[in-house]
């Protein structure tokens, strides 16, 4: 069975109830009407020979790609009220089988009606005279049709309706692409090639093998995109110079090509006709193709923009953060310089001033060493370290903060563990994790805040647990923590701590990961002991 988007809807329009039914047993399915259909063949070898008939008395029908949906009609008049009945339903018809000998409206006049209300069904004439030349039939309903003369086999009817059902079901998918194309946000270096492409579709169908769009940029046509002959920039050139002295009008024909010149949009299409008539059936297709094509086109600029516009946004909003951090440390080598400056002649003061700058000066060295190391993903420098010396100098560091504020520091590393790792990356990363901590309380009150840092080892490994039992992070960004310029709980930062820490876990083949409530945050960290 085909999609159900896919339309087999056929009509047939013919005077003579004969030829209809034969159309009917041929593009209908097996198995409707089977018996009805059955008693008619058996009645119809009395009356006729077995030509065309197989042993149980059945008119042959070879296994077509799809079951068509079969509708008739006795005359021009109803043929020509079916079809706006199905245009007006949107279910139309993709292909049209007319007699050209009817009493009323012959086939001629009643395709030039049924072009009037559907200009996209395809049309095949059935006839056994010649009453019109091919000249004459294209002069009367455009060059859209086909002519077909009786009488005619099973395979050939079911391979006109297949062939017409197949070219109506792809103008029609490339009526949606080309609609579609226009609300892509994609770059210009993937709508080109995708433009291109429908390029090609619409000429084939078109019935042409070289085309091109150009669009107006300082009153001037340039080429946009060509297939076939046009895209050679000579030849290509050679049209494009007189187009300006074109008559009026949105379409443009002589001997050797046709132009499509929508003015409102500065665009236009060019299609060499090779010395064949064009399809004027799907010329529509063009107009709509130029329109969704500038609609893309201006689509992908704003995209462009838009993506310029992001990347400044996010590079101004890292920058910021990043200044944040760097101007606290550049901010109290300030503020100690100035309480230097009035107690220069005392000594002892002076040197603890020194002493607080270089501090302040390896905090803001560390912070641009970690932002280099990140960007550039340096790989880390192993040593032998000692546990009981990363924690000694991280409480150091922060002792004194805790008391000031009234933080309870819990340490749980009573063993010595000799282990291999970047001892510099992992004390700044322990650091960045109690100062989050620590930072969090100041927009909570919690009644006894705790932070409690272990350390252990186990086959192999070096454990490190951190936890606080701070608000912990909200749940809707706890699965972005360790993506870079992701803040919560502070109102300054980087928001490249976690994931900093994160790259320095993964560069010892570690792992890190976190669990938080409002109970409190804990890091897990595990890191290969060699």
């Amino acid at each position: 069975m085909m999609n159900q988007n896919f339309n087999t809807r056929i009509l047939v329009i013919d005077d003579e109830e004969s030829v209809r039914d034969s159309f009917r047993r041929i593009l209908q399915s097996h198995d409707s009407k089977r018996e009805i259909y059955s008693k008619l063949d058996k009645a119809g070898t009395v009356l006729f020979d077995n030509t065309g008939h197989s042993a149980n008395g059945t008119l042959e029908r070879s296994s077509a790609t799809f079951d068509f949906e079969f509708s008739e009609a006795s005359g021009g008049k109803q043929g020509y009220e079916m079809v706006k009945t199905a245009v007006e339903e949107n279910r139309p018809y993709a292909a049209v089988f007319v007699d050209m000998r009817m009493p009323g409206w012959d086939g001629l006049e009643t395709v030039a009606h049924l072009r009037e209300i559907d200009k996209r069904c395809e049309v095949i004439f059935v006839t056994a005279y010649s009453d019109h030349s091919i000249k004459e039939i294209v002069t009367a309903v455009g060059t859209n049709v086909s002519y077909h003369c009786k009488p005619f086999s099973v395979e050939e009817i079911e391979q006109i309706a297949t062939k017409a059902v197949y070219e109506w079901n792809k103008t029609k998918s490339l009526e949606d692409l080309i609609k579609t194309i226009s609300k892509l946000r994609a770059q210009q270096w993937q709508m080109e090639p995708l433009l291109q492409n429908i390029l090609h579709q619409v000429s084939y169908l078109m019935g042409t093998h070289s085309a091109m769009i150009a669009l107006k940029k300082n009153k001037k046509y340039q080429k946009l995109l060509a297939i076939g002959n046009l895209c050679n920039d000579v030849i290509a050139d050679s049209y494009l110079r007189n187009i300006s002295e074109l008559p009026d009008g949105e379409v443009f024909q002589n001997e050797k090509y046709v132009c499509f010149k929508l003015s409102k949009y500065g665009i236009l299409a060019i299609f060499e006709k090779d010395g064949r008539p064009l399809n004027q059936e799907r010329t529509y297709l063009v107009r709509l193709f130029l329109e969704q094509a500038v609609l893309s086109i201006q689509n992908v600029g704003l995209q462009e923009k838009l993506l310029r516009q992001e990347k400044l946004s996010a590079v101004g909003e890292a920058t910021s953060m990043i200044v944040h951090d760097l101007r606290n440390s550049i901010g109290l080598i300030e503020t100690i310089i100035d309480m230097t400056v009035e107690k220069v002649d005392d000594r002892e003061s002076v040197l603890d001033s020194l002493n607080m700058i270089r501090h302040a000066t390896k905090n803001g060295m560390s912070l641009a060493q970690d932002i280099l190391d990140y960007s550039s993903n340096k790989n880390i420098e192993k040593s032998s370290i000692s546990s009981t010396d990363l924690v000694n100098d991280v409480l150091e560091k922060i002792r004194s903060v805790c008391e000031e504020k009234g933080i309870k520091l819990n340490i749980q590393c009573r063993a010595k563990i000799i282990f291999n790792a970047d001892y510099g990356k992992l004390y700044r990363m322990l650091l960045n994790l109690i100062n989050n901590a620590i930072e969090s309380y100041a927009y909570e009150n919690i009644p006894e805040p705790e932070i409690t840092l272990s350390l252990s080892r186990d086959n192999g490994n070096v454990n490190i647990i951190f936890s606080d039992n701070g608000p912990g992070i909200p749940k809707e960004i706890v699965d972005d923590v360790f993506t870079p310029f992701a803040t919560f709980g502070k109102s300054g930062g980087t928001g490249l701590g976690l994931a900093i820490a994160k790259q320095i876990i993964d560069a010892h083949n570690g792992n890190i990961s976190i669990e938080s409530s409002s109970k409190g945050t804990t890091f897990k960290i595990t890191i290969p002991d060699k």
